[in-house]
């Protein structure tokens, strides 16, 4: 279903946007049912920030690619021209995941320019959709590698 929704999410106001993700936070403990993943789509792990100005805990669901150990993930706010907040709060405290209900902080590195082609390639095989957030964002993406601490 995401995967059909996640094609005009870019049209949707940042509100609605924010209820979305929330709603997905909440069944994303079912994600790994055949029904969960019918309705969220697999490959999703949920963040684990505290909001740079908020100081509150926000919650993320996100698509990832697995590669060495590490989890992939993009800011790509559904090629929105902005860069997600949640990328922002990665740098103010030690973030954690979720993955396939296993819980674990996390270290963040930025992938560099260089290396992106290869993390792409990945993403775009998990999500194709990515391809077209790509083209519809007027700058460039964020590709974040998540490494168990």
């Amino acid at each position: 279903m995401w995967r059909i929704l996640g094609k005009v999410a870019h049209l949707w106001p940042k509100n609605l946007y924010r209820i979305i993700s929330k709603i997905h936070s909440k069944i994303i403990k079912f994600n790994h049912t055949k029904a969960g993943e019918f309705i969220l789509g697999d490959h999703i792990l949920l963040l684990e920030t505290i909001g740079n100005k908020s100081q509150q805990l926000r919650k993320t669901p996100l698509t990832y690619a697995e590669h060495n150990d590490s989890y992939i993930v993009a800011a790509s706010f559904s090629g929105n021209k902005n860069t997600p907040d949640w990328y922002f709060n990665l740098f103010t405290s030690a973030p954690y995941i979720t993955v396939k209900n296993s819980r674990f902080q996390v270290i963040v590195e930025e992938i560099e320019l260089d290396n992106k082609e290869f993390y792409w390639s990945l993403l775009d095989q998990v999500y194709p959709t990515f391809k077209i957030y790509r083209e519809r964002a007027d700058r460039d993406i964020p590709l974040i590698k998540f490494i168990k601490v």
